[in-house]
């Protein structure tokens, strides 16, 4: 029966990790018009994801419903999260306006960025506004709002959003090729969705920590995404997929 086909089909994946797809042919003894029926259905479960040429597993660790608070963030992964912010420091140029998010990896790119001659920083991010002070090579704009302790940002109204900027460096609870990009607060969310719209270029900053992990809110599907700014080279599947959408992968 067809259930039985898919769920054997599964198992397979899940044994293999990647496969292509002329192997699941000859395996599963189906049409090409049979395979991607059974594909699209196991994608639409989220349990494996089309690349080119074929299908991975989707390993995907627990789904996050919320989000820890700041002092546990910043803690967190401390080094990797401080070689991810200085890799995206690498990626600001003198002149350059950009948009810094209020992640706990995010902000650790001004620590990176004291050279720099006429850099102009928006955020929303109070550790952000902190960090920039006594900083005279940076021009700081602070995005107010209400503050929102957890997180450690300024919540606004987007509507209100009027910056443009060459460059946005957009932290994410997390990354799956099935979800896209996720994160645990609805307004966050949303402002940096505002921002994304407003980028010329965006990337995200996260450690590896956050690949193959699923929030509830998705803020952004990868064709909104330039580059991806992380610790250390993600699974072949990632990798993949970014070579095939054009997103520079930058660890």
């Amino acid at each position: 029966m067809k259930y039985n086909r898919q769920k054997d089909m599964l198992s397979y994946i899940r044994e293999k990790k990647t496969v292509k797809n002329e192997e699941l042919l000859q395996k599963f003894n189906v049409s090409i018009q049979t395979l991607r029926r059974d594909l699209n259905k196991l994608e639409e479960q989220g349990v494996v994801s089309k690349v080119y040429g074929g299908v991975v597993f989707n390993e995907t660790r627990e789904s996050i419903s919320s989000v820890s608070s700041m002092k546990e963030r910043s803690t967190a992964n401390n080094e990797e999260k401080e070689y991810v912010g200085r890799l995206a420091a690498g990626m600001v140029q003198d002149g350059d306006v950009i948009f810094i998010d209020s992640g706990s990896t995010a902000y650790r790119m001004l620590h990176y960025m004291q050279y720099l001659k006429n850099v102009t920083v928006i955020s929303h991010s109070i550790d952000v506004l902190q960090e920039i002070r006594g900083m005279n090579n940076i021009v700081g704009i602070g995005v107010g709002g209400v503050i929102d302790h957890n997180t450690g940002s300024f919540l606004m109204d987007t509507s209100l959003y009027t910056y443009n900027c060459n460059k946005a460096f957009i932290s994410t609870v997390g990354i799956s090729v099935s979800r896209n990009l996720t994160n645990t607060v609805l307004n966050e969310g949303a402002i940096k969705a505002a921002v994304m719209s407003h980028s010329a270029v965006n990337y995200i900053v996260a450690d590896h920590s956050k690949f193959d992990v699923i929030a509830y809110n998705r803020f952004a599907d990868f064709s909104k995404i330039d580059g991806i700014i992380t610790d250390r080279c993600p699974d072949e599947k990632f990798v993949s997929f970014f070579e095939n959408n054009n997103i520079k992968l930058i660890y």
